[in-house]
């Protein structure tokens, strides 16, 4: 019996020996999986689920500026952080990769740093430990910076849709503009009507006083004709001295006489441009939905007939789209 006991005594103790050397290997593969992590420049998180309790790397505190001392434990705490309007998605993403239905944790979103900035942030994270029911135990995640990286597909962005003259929407994001405004006006059954403008003795001035004047003088125009809009409509540069007005919303085709007779008078005033007084006008046409045209592509095709027809009659005047004027151009 003594044998027996000394050797199941034996056994025990390699067998907690080699849990200890378990552990340890384990303690030790997480700590280097965690160095990996800070080296990338991710700050590291470590969140006990059933605690509710995170613990955060030093990168990540630095991330946000924050310290051992003021940064509370807690997934509460992290919450706050998130900017409040990325919080839902946020949620919702951790959730559904907790509850299994998604297979990754996923989410780029915006948290609020200790001294009052804002930091963009790719939060990526797995599931390490779960209960013998399969509830999750613990999570552990990064955070990586990418301000940067949002900040250059902002500017692509702001490329990709505005004019780089006058700051004003581009052809493109006019055309998307226009397109969700017929779609919200048939929806409702309600008007809305766009305008085509066209700059009266624009040319001269590049001929005579060069581009650099004329683009100084655009970039004028264009501030006008932004003081003559509400808040609601759209002004945009598609092109040489072309624009278009998007008014999304009007109760009467008066409406859009309103706005068009505003821009008439701010473009005749005279425009100081680098010692240069230059006189201008402007010819509009209007076309409006759903009388003028029922599609986007009619409406500002009818605008452009019809400001043709207020050059064509003196200019410095607007002009709404008739079925008539199509045979006269």
């Amino acid at each position: 019996m003594l044998a027996l006991a000394a050797v199941a005594l034996i056994i025990l103790g390699a067998i907690s020996l080699r849990l200890i050397q378990l552990t340890g290997q384990l303690r030790e593969s997480e700590e280097r999986w965690k160095f990996a992590l800070e080296g990338a420049g991710d700050g590291v998180w470590d969140w006990n689920v059933p605690d509710d309790t995170v613990v955060f790397s030093q990168r990540y505190k630095a991330m946000v500026g924050y310290t051992d001392e003021d940064i509370a434990r807690n997934e509460e705490a992290w919450r706050n952080r998130i900017h409040p309007d990325d919080r839902a998605q946020v949620d919702h993403d951790i959730r559904a990769y907790l509850e299994g239905r998604t297979q990754t944790y996923c989410n780029e979103h915006r948290v609020l740093c200790r001294d009052g900035s804002v930091k963009w942030v790719l939060a990526r994270g797995m599931i390490v430990s779960r209960a013998p029911d399969g509830k999750p135990l613990r999570m552990i995640g990064t955070h990586a910076d990418i301000t940067e990286r949002k900040a250059m597909e902002e500017r692509m962005r702001h490329m990709a849709h505005y004019d780089p003259l006058t700051e004003l929407p581009n052809r493109a994001l006019i055309a998307d503009r226009l397109q969700q405004a017929v779609i919200k006006a048939r929806r409702d059954k309600t008007y809305m009507a766009v305008m085509f403008i066209d700059l009266d003795r624009f040319k001269p001035v590049n001929d005579n006083l060069g581009h650099d004047i004329g683009d100084l003088l655009l970039k004028q125009v264009a501030h006008r004709m932004l003081s003559g809009v509400r808040a609601s409509d759209t002004v945009a540069r598609i092109g040489g001295d072309e624009f278009v007005v998007l008014l999304p919303s009007i109760e009467q085709e008066a409406d859009a006489t309103v706005v068009a007779e505003k821009i008439l008078r701010a473009l005749k005033q005279p425009f100081g441009v680098a010692g240069h007084e230059i006189s201008i006008s402007g010819s509009i046409g209007i076309a409006a939905y759903p009388e003028h045209g029922d599609d986007e592509k009619l409406l500002l095709i009818n605008a452009d007939i019809a400001m043709y027809h207020a050059k064509k009659d003196g200019r410095n005047g607007y002009r709404f789209y008739a079925g008539s004027m199509q045979g006269e151009q």
